[in-house]
Order: C-alpha cells, then structure tokens, then sequence
C-alpha cells in the first residue's frame, strides 16, 4: 500500500465517486417488477431441485436509540413490549418459508441483523432459535460439520448481557458481530452511540469463554471529528482486543436520504476526503502488520479464520451482509425488509411495519425482480472480480467492456491479459482480469464496468462512495 500521495490522490479525484457495493447484481434499485408469489415459490422449488445448502437471515429492527450514521431499515423504541407482535410474525413468516424448503437441505450459514438482535430478552431469542430448528434444518454443534457452518448475530455491546453471550453460545451461534465504529469519545458523543472500550472488552472476554470461534468489529471511517491521530488510537485498540474479523466502512453521508444526519451531525465536523484516505491507508498498514489478511474493500480477517480460508480456497461470496463464506448458497430472507436471493430471483418484504404485519397480503413484496441469463453471467464475472480479483471472459462477448478497461490498466488497478487460442481471430480469443493491490481499493470501479443497469449520472443519488 502506498503513502497518500498525489498519485493516489489523483486517482481518488478520478474513481472515489458513487458505485454500488454489489452485494447484489442486479442492484436493489433496479428491482422493480410487481411482485408474483407463484414465481417466489417456484424459485424456491427450483432452488429445492439443485438441492443445496443455504443461508438465512433474520432481520430485528428495533434499537433503544437512534445512531446518527446509521443507514440500517431500524425502529427506535425503549418499549421493549413491541418486540412481542414481533416475534409473532416472524414465527409465521419461517412457518412459511420452512415449509417449502426440503427437509434434506441444511442451513450452512444464518445471520441475524438489525437494528439489535439483542433488544431482545434471551428468552425471546431462544424462542425464536426454537421455532426455526422445528422448521428448517440447523446445524448443532454436536455435529462434525459445525466447524465448516456459520451462525453470527449482531450484537450491541451497551444492552448485551452476559445472559445473552451464553444462551446465544448454548443455542448454536458461533460467530458476534459488535458495532465499534470508534472509540474516541468525542466521536462517539457526535454520533450518539457512546460506549467504553472496557464494556467492549469485558464483551470480548465473556465471548472467548463461551466459545465463540470468531467475533468481528465493524469500525467507521469519515466520521466526526475523526482524525489520524485519534484514529489511530482506535486501530490500538482494536487490536489489543484481537478480533477475529474487521470490517471498515466509509461513512456514507446522505442527508437528503436521511433526515436525522442533517440534523444532528454537523458537516463541519467531517473530516476531508484527504485525511479520510489516511485514515484508511493506516489501518490497513496497522492491520496487516499484526497479521491480519487484506480480503479486499473493507475486509480483515486473521489467517485462521474460515472468511481467510474461504478467501485462499475461492471460496469467497457477497450478498447482503457483505463478504461470506460459503460460495453461492440461496438466501432466504426472514422479518421486516429482509432480502431473499433465490436462483436469481430477488424479493425484499415490507419496510413498514403495518404492512408487514397485514394479513390480508402476507408477506408481500416491497421488491422483486427475476434475473434473466444476462443478468446471471453478468452478476457471476462482478462476484468473480470483487471477491477472486480475478476473471476471464470472451473477447467477443464483453469487446465495449474491454475498451471501458483501459483507464485502470493505465492506473495500475488491473492487469490485462489475452488468453492464448488455437484460433488467429482475435475475435474469438479470451482474456483475463486481475486486480491488482492498488486496484483492491477501487474493486467497486472496476466490476462496476459490468454493470449493465448502471447509470453514472444518477449513481450519486443512490450509492456510497468507494473510498
């Protein structure tokens, strides 16, 4: 990794705009076809004919307080009663899911999101682990296979009790997910989500001694009154704490989309896009030199851990939560705007609570979208590149895409190469893809020039800046 130079400065000026982070493809603003239960079913029955293992997601929305960079579908309540409806939809909403997924399939991996999982009681969260193991096939840690499946759940370290690390150990779930964004008080103060490095850490050990096999930081960059110095002392931290895993966003400032950032956080406070690559470029300078592997983007993960072996084996996915690691399990999306991937066919529920609650049209969509082959073979080469840094392709097929390549050759972002053939028809010949480190930076930019949907005069409006 280079110093912050012009160079690379230069380059920021040129690719640090607004793209997708590709956690889908096509990208959740182009899924606008009404929705149609009979074809979502049908995906599931195709889905049940390949006869794979899949994923889960349950989503919780409900947090006691509003953080001020959060960009997540979340309810505010400290009325933890509301969770009771709650928990009654979501229990028939897996009633409905279960029943159409074959009993032979196992669920390889499940994540539950929010808002705060741990809003709830413990005795809420057994009773829904529960009600899924009577419907879809969980793994338990009795079985051989556990070490090679992966049950994460966010946690909030400010309403996570030690009741909660232990019930969700004895339950199943074997990788935690903390919010840290920063430890620098002021920072925390400006954002509204104060909490110490010794709560965190007391979190941390209680997760060590129930046996979890990895827990993940996710740290924010671009936040208030960030800077390198106070950054710096976070990376300190963080990695005294030695998680398993970091994730390390950029804070995506959107006001317009967002009400409550305009109000609360004051833009003067931000640091510029210089000191933000600094920042950057820090931490993953700190984190590689403590051992830590760069997946790519925004991703760390220790040597040992199965998001590096997934990494190393190619292995490596992205859907809804990021960087996975099991390679192109469907995904069955469960609560209130819970997405479902489902051999290409995309279905988001209901934003508002209302509507996911009404029985008249029971888990309808407020998305949906059903991929055709284009959209398939396209989505597989920007899975290729931001996950492998690695594809090839027909020259024939992908000629305006090729020239599009140009400018990161130039930059130092990608190698190009043509494949040998039989054939002298340059036409008909192969070419390859490899992102190099630089270009691990921009990986967004590059597999963006795949993206058939993609319209650059209106990508600001819509997704985050790369860097």
């Amino acid at each position: 990794m280079q110093k912050a130079d012009t160079n690379l400065q230069e380059l920021l000026k040129k690719y640090g705009g607004a793209v997708p982070r590709y956690t889908s493809y096509p990208t959740a603003p182009e899924w606008r076809m009404p929705y149609s239960k009979t074809a979502f079913e049908t995906a599931i029955e195709t889905s049940n004919l390949e006869g794979n293992n899949y994923s889960l997601y349950l989503h919780l929305p409900f947090c006691e307080s509003q953080c001020y960079y959060c960009a997540c579908n979340i309810i505010i309540s400290k009325k933890h009663e509301i969770s009771k409806s709650y928990i009654k939809r979501i229990k028939e909403e897996i009633e409905y899911i279960g029943e159409r997924i074959s009993p032979e399939r196992k669920v390889i991996q499940m994540a539950w999101g929010g808002g705060t999982p741990t809003f709830l009681h413990p005795d809420e969260i057994e009773e829904i682990y529960e009600h899924l193991c009577k419907h879809f096939n969980l793994l338990k840690k009795v079985d051989e296979t556990f070490f090679n499946h992966e049950y994460s759940i966010e946690i909030d370290p400010r309403v996570t009790s030690e009741e909660h690390l232990k019930t969700l150990s004895r339950l199943g779930f074997n990788r935690l997910s903390m919010g840290i964004q920063d430890f620098n008080e002021k920072t925390q103060e400006a954002i509204n989500r104060i909490q110490t490095y010794e709560s965190v850490e007391n979190i941390v050990k209680v997760s060590r001694e129930a046996k979890f096999s990895s827990v993940n930081f996710d740290l924010i960059y671009g936040l208030p009154h960030q800077n390198l110095e106070t950054f710096k002392r976070t990376i300190e931290q963080v990695i005294k704490l030695s998680p398993e895993r970091i994730a390390l966003f950029n804070y995506a400032h959107i006001p317009e989309f967002f009400p409550f950032q305009k109000k609360y956080i004051d833009e003067n406070t931000l640091p510029d896009q210089k000191t933000k690559l600094e920042i950057f470029e820090l931490a993953v300078k700190s984190f590689t030199a403590e051992g830590y592997e760069f997946i790519g983007l925004d991703h760390f993960a220790r040597p040992n851990d199965e998001l590096s072996k997934a990494h190393k084996n190619k292995k490596l996915y992205r859907n809804f939560q990021g960087y996975t690691t099991h390679d192109g399990c469907d995904l069955f999306g469960i609560g209130l705007t819970a997405i479902s991937s489902i051999q290409g066919t995309y279905k988001q529920n209901k934003k508002k609570l209302s509507e996911y609650y009404n029985e008249e049209d029971p888990f309808a969509a407020e998305k949906f979208f059903i991929s055709d082959a284009k959209d398939i073979e396209r989505k597989q080469i920007i899975k290729e590149i931001m996950c492998h840094f690695y594809t090839e392709l027909d020259y024939d097929n992908y000629q305006e895409e090729y020239s599009l390549l140009e400018s990161f050759i130039q930059d130092g972002l990608i190698e190009l190469n043509l494949i040998n053939t039989n054939d002298d028809n340059f036409d008909t010949k192969r070419f390859s893809i490899t992102v190099t480190e630089l270009g691990r930076l921009f990986v967004r930019n590059i597999a963006s020039v795949f993206d058939h949907y993609l319209k650059q005069k209106n990508a600001h409006k819509l997704f985050s800046k790369s860097l």
